[in-house]
């Protein structure tokens, strides 16, 4: 696999910070972020736009109730206006945002001179809202004129605002916009267009927008494409696309499609995920194995037990065992019995492998009875490995504590243990005050 594609995968999934790390002195935990937005490279449009370039003081006339060449139309009856200045003192953030793009909306529609309106506003962020109102009621009415006047602005305008005039123009009239898109200079708004144009042509026909995104010749414009597209697809018929990301020939291809259809699948049917991951890794000996630690990341937040069963089942392998061990801390917060009960079912190989795991979600949680759980198990390396992780975890919730705890263990592997779990929280190569201490 090409590096440039393994880059977008682990973009795609996330499972470059998903599970624990369990190497020799590291015992930071490492999950993934339980709230992975829309981002990933589903979505790059940047959260600030300074709205550079020229904006006409009034937009083009147009016919019908939106015109604006007799001055303002009068909005329907069931539409209050809003007062942009009422609007901007709004302290809540989230509904400042959505009543700025509904203003943006409603000025363009009714003629109002926008470009001034937003000189007005200082804060780029809502700037950039109240353009994107703009930007999409004049790609309604007119996307080929908004999408080539936006052309003219700066870069962080264009990077935000096209993609979204461009998604609309493809909602009606995808083939024409893909024309007007490909004649872009290449760089990172044509790949943004493209995305996003894809992206919208696969609610339309998704086959179609498949096709016409694998004809892109370069690779990130045709894989950020194409992700869009299968992520589109897969929100209205997973069975679908998952046969299609199967039947694909080109192996690269096959492992980017086939990767993306697994994160959405996690996201939205998470027992079926892992159904299809342990299917295609058993039909296909060219499988990418970082397909469990995507799965996982996801299908275990949401049934963490049900996930833990499955990565047991699998062949053995190092993503299956780094995964298995990220979960076990989603397993400690679902239900911290487990760490009690749970545990002590497993085989002596397992203990060893989510020990620390379980020692380090104890340890940020609940110290107390993380003392206790270490004092029930066995002497041994181990046991000194999920010491060391406990130290790490409680030392991340209170450093004071945590260091006056490794303080008065025993001289010993355990306190070794411990000392070298602080090292790995405070960064400290040559160890902490508490390993310096230890004679």
């Amino acid at each position: 696999m090409s590096t440039r594609i393994r880059f977008f995968l682990l973009t795609l999934s996330g499972i470059g910070v998903f599970a624990l790390g369990y190497g020799t002195g590291s015992w930071e935990r490492k999950t993934q972020d339980r709230h992975l937005s829309e981002a990933g490279i589903f979505s790059h449009l940047p959260k600030r736009s300074a709205g550079k370039g020229s904006f006409p003081s009034e937009h083009p006339e147009r016919g019908g109730s939106g015109g604006a060449a007799g001055g303002a139309a009068r909005l329907p009856d069931d539409q209050v206006r809003l007062d942009l200045s009422s609007v901007l003192e709004n302290p809540h953030r989230e509904s400042r945002e959505r009543d700025l793009t509904e203003i943006g909306r409603q000025d363009l529609r009714s003629g109002q001179d926008w470009k001034s309106a937003s000189a007005t506003i200082g804060d780029l962020v809502d700037r950039s809202f109240y353009l994107r109102g703009v930007v999409e009621a004049w790609a309604l009415a007119d996307p080929r004129e908004a999408v080539d006047h936006l052309s003219g602005l700066g870069l962080s305008a264009r990077s935000d605002l096209i993609p979204r005039a461009v998604s609309i123009w493809a909602s009606t009239d995808p083939e024409t916009a893909e024309g007007w898109a490909l004649s872009l200079d290449h760089g990172e708004v044509r790949d943004l267009v493209l995305e996003s144009l894809y992206r919208s042509w696969a609610v339309l026909d998704p086959e179609t927008a498949v096709l016409r995104s694998l004809a892109l010749e370069e690779d990130d414009s045709r894989h950020r494409a194409l992700a869009g597209v299968v992520q589109e697809w897969s929100a209205n018929d997973l069975a679908a696309v998952g046969q299609w990301a199967r039947s694909l020939k080109d192996p690269n291809l096959k492992d980017f499609a086939t990767m993306a259809v697994a994160d959405e699948m996690s996201t939205r049917a998470p027992r079926e995920a892992m159904r299809w991951a342990s299917e295609h890794l058993a039909s296909d000996s060219q499988a990418n194995p970082e397909i469990v630690a995507l799965v996982a990341s996801k299908a275990g937040f949401e049934s963490p037990l049900e996930t833990f069963e499955w990565l047991k089942s699998i062949p053995p392998s190092p993503e299956a065992a780094s995964s298995l061990a990220g979960v076990a801390t989603y397993l400690v917060e679902d239900d911290p019995s487990f760490a009690w009960e749970g545990f002590a079912e497993l085989s002596e190989n397992l203990r060893s492998l989510v020990g620390p795991a379980v020692a380090s979600t104890l340890g940020s949680q609940d110290p107390e009875a993380g003392i206790r759980w270490l004092a029930q198990q066995r002497a041994g390396e181990s046991k000194n490995r999920s010491t060391g992780a406990f130290a790490a975890g409680w030392y991340q919730r209170n450093p004071v504590k945590a260091e006056a705890w490794v303080e008065q263990l025993p001289n010993g592997p355990e306190k070794d243990a411990a000392s070298r779990g602080l090292s790995a929280s405070t960064g400290e190569p040559g160890g902490s005050a508490v390993s310096r201490s230890t004679p």
